[in-house]
């Protein structure tokens, strides 16, 4: 079930200060969001088609996101598929990294060492988060069933993602390399 989409898009330029040494001077194209389509929203979407209820959906999708949540907690992917593909797959991320400069700045941490070693990424030193990624065959669809669209840039041209903090609309969602999608 698919349709041609109208899809806005604006041009951005890029100049580097005196410290993005190695950077040049470029124009990039991001996508413009007119909308945040909330569960509340969806719920209504999806009875239209005349599939159950609105409310009976919308708490059916809140509890899909306490169990995707609980399920992350447990180390695990999530896998949200539709037509035979992944739709969605949300997992745990990791970073943190020791390099041989951190150690020779940090003598007091690695007094006389001057290279990294494994042990010394201890877990202190990560930051955890959530990340997605979007099926291949569904990335592959919608860049199949889209037009675009060339927008003016303007700074409130993107609504905020309450949730992520995000205000500038940068969800990039490419198709993933993982070969289980």
């Amino acid at each position: 079930m698919s349709h041609m989409a109208n899809n806005k898009y604006r041009v951005k330029e890029f100049t580097p200060n005196a410290n993005q040494t190695g950077m040049s001077h470029s124009f990039h194209a991001e996508a413009v969001v007119d909308n945040i389509i909330t569960n509340r929203e969806l719920a209504r979407k999806i009875e239209a088609r005349g599939i159950s209820r609105a409310a009976e959906i919308k708490s059916i999708l809140e509890e899909a996101a306490n169990v995707i949540m609980e399920e992350i907690q447990e180390n695990n992917r999530v896998q949200l598929e539709a037509e035979g593909g992944v739709l969605v797959s949300i997992f745990p991320s990791v970073s943190g990294s020791v390099s041989d400069a951190y150690v020779q700045q940090h003598q007091d941490k690695y007094p006389g060492k001057s290279v990294a070693e494994e042990s010394m990424l201890t877990p202190d030193m990560l930051t955890w988060g959530v990340k997605a990624t979007i099926g291949q065959k569904f990335s592959k669809q919608f860049a199949m069933n889209k037009t675009a669209q060339k927008v003016a840039y303007s700074a409130s041209s993107t609504p905020a993602d309450p949730e992520s903090g995000n205000t500038d609309g940068d969800n990039t969602g490419g198709g993933s390399t993982d070969p289980n999608e």
